[in-house]
């Protein structure tokens, strides 16, 4: 990513709020069922209501986005609702997380697929999660559709390919009311080797937001 990049999230959210209700994506809210709180990394958070969600729960959250406007509202969104999420402006092209650190990983409405895959399997501890859910087949032939670029949407069948080393838990291809989505849910199944004391303590490029969990 870019100054650009930034600066183009930035205006998207330049007016956002944080939302009056809580809520988070059903594919997460169903894909954690049952499973008890941990250490968790939500990479390109956007304005935070996941990562809220899961802080809520108990999780340990830290959370990443390239924009500082948005994690603003995220950190305004957590205040509301008691937690402390670690709230960390970075660009993933330089953020390096220590490995086998996160018991869960998440990704929504963002898609990397030179970078991310290899991000995400090394901070996963053994045995731990990942929760992705990002266009999919079929978005851009929607009425509705607002992407410019298709290289932001999944080919079919795409996204367990993406992660080869991690046992894959679930995997569709849908059409939501409002947008065209590949879900996955993949467990580590490689053992991790690396100190995990302090999650994100290798970040090369990134800071956290005052008041945010730090």
């Amino acid at each position: 990513m870019s100054v650009e990049d930034r600066q183009r999230w930035d205006r998207k959210y330049d007016h956002a709020r944080p939302a009056g209700t809580l809520q988070a994506d059903s594919w997460l809210v169903d894909s954690l069922r049952d499973t008890p709180p941990g250490r968790s990394l939500e990479l390109a958070c956007g304005l935070g209501d996941n990562s809220v969600w899961l802080a809520t729960l108990g999780w340990q959250v830290d959370a990443v986005d390239i924009s500082p406007r948005g994690l603003a509202v995220a950190a305004e969104l957590a205040s509301r609702h008691n937690v402390t999420p670690r709230l960390i402006a970075a660009d993933l092209d330089h953020f390096v997380p220590l490995p086998g650190a996160y018991d869960l990983v998440i990704v929504f409405r963002f898609l990397d697929r030179n970078h991310l895959p290899g991000l995400i399997t090394r901070a996963l501890a053994p045995g731990g999660l990942l929760v992705y859910e990002t266009f999919g087949p079929g978005q851009c032939e929607r009425d509705d559709n607002h992407l410019k670029n298709p290289a932001f949407v999944l080919a079919p069948g795409e996204l367990p390919e993406l992660f080869p080393k991690l046992e894959t838990i679930r995997y569709e291809e849908t059409a939501l009311p409002d947008r065209s989505v590949g879900r996955f849910v993949g467990r580590q199944r490689a053992k991790i080797t690396g100190h995990a004391g302090s999650p994100g303590g290798e970040t090369n490029s990134g800071s956290s937001l005052p008041g945010s969990g730090e």
